[in-house]
């Protein structure tokens, strides 16, 4: 797994993370290697590939989603253990300590953040779990928009009607020309991830963890 994520091997990470979570033995594993997988996505990248690879990548979107709202509801994530490994911080009698060069140690701002630069960081519960949360919420929201306004390009899920009749006349034609049952079960597959996403983004807006707050 970090060989892949030193050397950016996107395809092998996916399929790491694709495993790990099926096997459900190792989740901040899996998190971790769906993280690497998302990171570089934005709305010049676009979505390309055939209808397999996208309903794979896809599919894993939704792994990585689900994967963050399980940690993003925890009770008390300073606690867990496993959430302790992923970001890499401790909690000393009752305060939580980040250390320096991690996620959370490099969002903490104002004067706090320019005197403990190359420092580790002792933060009271509360503002390490309002850190926390808005960190997971942002990443998450920000890497679902642009999937869906991605989506609203790829046309290897659009039927390609002229082609019914054996008649398309388009050049290199993006649609789908075999419109069989096999095709129609990807697409339908391909919109319910769509809605389980926008659903994920309700979740997100609705902002679950308000009543945790201290």
């Amino acid at each position: 797994m970090f060989l892949a994520i030193y050397v950016n091997d996107i395809a092998q990470l996916l399929t790491l993370g694709r495993t790990i979570f099926v096997h459900d033995d190792n989740k901040p594993a899996a998190l971790l290697c769906f993280d690497h997988t998302f990171r570089e996505m934005n709305r010049q990248s676009g979505i390309t590939g055939s209808d397999v690879q996208l309903l794979q990548r896809t599919r894993a979107l939704d792994n990585y989603a689900d994967l963050i709202h399980q940690i993003l509801i925890l009770h008390e994530p300073w606690a867990s253990a496993q959430v302790q490994r992923l970001f890499a911080f401790t909690v000393r009698s009752g305060r939580v300590c980040l250390s320096r060069g991690t996620l959370l140690h490099g969002l903490v701002g104002g004067s706090q953040r320019l005197q403990l630069l190359n420092e580790d960081i002792l933060t009271e519960v509360g503002t390490f779990y309002e850190l926390y949360r808005h960190s997971l919420r942002q990443r998450l929201s920000e890497k679902l928009h642009v999937y869906c306004n991605n989506s609203l390009s790829v046309r290897v899920f659009d039927p390609c009607e002229p082609s019914v009749f054996g008649r398309c006349d388009r050049r290199e034609c993006q649609r789908h020309h075999e419109l069989d049952y096999a095709w129609f079960d990807k697409r339908l597959h391909f919109h319910m991830f769509q809605i389980s996403f926008l659903n994920w983004l309700r979740f997100i807006d609705r902002d679950p963890g308000q009543h945790l707050r201290r």
